[in-house]
């Protein structure tokens, strides 16, 4: 090696600090688009040697800290985009999104990596341990401060359908944690001295069996084919207009917006049927619903007449001397009437509310999204009961995508996930397909199908083991028409939820701790 594993975890100063946002940076390439996994047995090896290395627990958080900062950087850049809709306003804002926001998100590495320093000081238990807390830490990340819990190294798997089965046994953050368990393991042998050598062995056969039983697992979950289908089956038309996020709210923009959505949606279909459910993207609709009697006649139109239209648009509602909006999405039945109406729960700090707003506001800062008021949170998670014959729905808007407790409601299971999003705000860098990614982990941790309309892509219907059948690329306007995949029985994560990546964290802290002796 040009740099030997001595002189790695030997570094010190702004070499080791340089060495670690690098090696963070590089395994962003195992994500997508890029998707080239082998990018993990680069970077992580690098964390572990330069964790090892720390002289102390403290040290091993910063190292874990940089090796973060570099990673959430690189693949996290994207955020600035949506700066660059309203230059003017908000373009001062940017240094502060891509190299401020990062310093947040990297924390939790770097707890991670200095727990586990804290718990053993070198060899494989210390392997096992940092995937363990880094499990947990990714819990962590996903819900303090409302959660980011943004490119998991589980969706390095994504594109590999055997391996990312995985996620249906131990969910995106289990995967992340065997992720850097399988990552770490070239770093216990290259350039190493002959010491501890049974142990060494001992975790890398426990790494590559665990590896092996998710692939089996994966294996046998997947058919040989196509995914089966809902009998008996329901068509589907997702709609995307791909329109500019700078014209999507502009006055003189408004009718033709809602005719490219109307034009898309009422073209013929193979069969001269109108499809049962029809889906527009994440607030598609430029008008209130009750801004004209006859709106939601025009809407119901679309869809055959025992179908209902998913439409994403502001719900808003006068309460006394004040106005409140929620960013909705619409269930209408062909006639034009309301069946079911679900109000995002998870909203986007500085996108849709601005925290602080009494202070904050002081200095110029405003949210992102176009309207006079911040939005307001709906009540959580629901599951939506929207016809005979049509399976129940549970909508996830935006980002909440991202988040594997927004995908399952206790008690109630339902047929189809619907993801609808406006990823216009951030053009065509890595954040939209990032987004797919993470939303197709949905649909393998529950066993659901996903129908995902995004405003300029990527809308796509993807199987429910999280596989994309159909998709329309970013800018590209045009429909997907489909027949509905049937939902599988519950996959053990969406039976027992966090507690498996809780119970996987445990078993690898407690598997390195059993190593302490002759290497703490």
């Amino acid at each position: 090696m040009a740099l030997s594993v001595a002189k790695i975890a030997g570094l010190a100063g702004w070499r080791r600090a340089l060495l670690a946002a690098a090696a963070g940076a590089v395994t962003v390439l195992a994500l997508p688009p890029y998707g080239f996994w082998p990018a993990l047995f680069v970077g992580l090896p690098v964390l572990f040697l330069l964790v090892e290395g720390a002289g102390s627990p403290w040290r091993a958080a910063t190292a874990g800290w940089w090796w973060a900062y570099g990673h959430f950087v690189a693949g996290c850049y994207w955020i600035g985009e949506a700066l660059l809709v309203d230059i003017a306003q908000f373009g001062w804002m940017l240094p502060f999104a891509v190299f401020g926001l990062p310093t947040v998100f990297a924390l939790f590495p770097a707890v991670a990596a200095g727990l586990a320093r804290l718990l053993l000081r070198r060899g494989p238990g210390l392997l096992l341990a940092l995937a363990g807390c880094w499990a947990l830490l990714e819990i962590a990340r996903g819900h303090v401060l409302t959660g980011f819990p943004w490119n998991p190294l589980a969706v390095a798997w994504i594109d590999e359908p055997v391996m990312a089965q995985g996620a249906a046994l131990l969910g995106a953050y289990g995967m992340s944690g065997l992720t850097v368990l399988l990552g770490g393991l070239p770093a216990l042998f290259l350039g190493r001295p002959r010491d501890l050598m049974a142990a060494r062995l001992a975790v890398l056969v426990l790494g590559l069996g665990a590896a092996f039983a998710v692939a089996f697992y994966g294996y046998g979950r997947l058919p040989g084919g196509p995914a089966a289908r809902l009998e008996p089956a329901v068509t589907i038309r997702l709609v995307q207009a791909a329109i500019d996020q700078k014209l999507k709210h502009a006055d003189g923009e408004r009718a033709d917006n809602f005719r490219r959505h109307m034009d898309l949606s009422l073209q013929p279909t193979a069969d001269g049927k109108r499809p049962r459910i029809v889906v527009w993207p994440e607030s598609a609709l430029p008008y209130l619903l009750d801004a004209s009697p006859q709106l939601p006649g025009i809407l119901g139109s679309i869809v055959a007449e025992n179908g209902i239209a998913l439409i994403g648009a502001v719900r808003v509602v006068r309460m006394a001397d004040e106005f409140l909006a929620w960013n909705a999405l619409y269930a209408l039945r062909h006639d034009g009437t309301v069946a079911e109406v679900y109000d995002k729960h998870h909203l986007v700090p500085f996108g849709e509310y601005l925290p602080l707003r009494g202070l904050l506001g002081l200095v110029g800062l405003d949210k992102l999204a176009a309207g006079p008021v911040d939005f307001s949170p709906g009540p959580g998670p629901r599951v939506l009961t929207i016809g005979d014959g049509l399976p129940r729905v549970l909508p996830m808007i935006c980002y909440e995508a991202i988040f594997p407790e927004a995908a399952a409601v206790a008690g109630e299971r339902p047929g189809l996930l619907v993801n609808v999003t406006n990823d216009a705000w951030f053009g065509t860098s890595n954040g939209p397909p990032q987004h797919l990614a993470q939303a197709r982990l949905r649909a393998i941790e529950q066993g659901l199908p996903l129908a995902r309309a995004a405003n300029t892509g990527i809308s796509a219907l993807v199987d429910p083991y999280g596989r994309v059948e159909q998709s329309l690329g970013l800018g590209v306007a045009g429909i997907i028409d489909g027949e509905l995949p049937a939902a599988l029985p519950p996959t053990p994560y969406a039976r027992f939820g966090l507690w498996l990546p809780l119970l996987l964290s445990a078993i690898l802290i407690a598997a390195g701790l059993a190593f302490r002796r002759g290497t703490a």
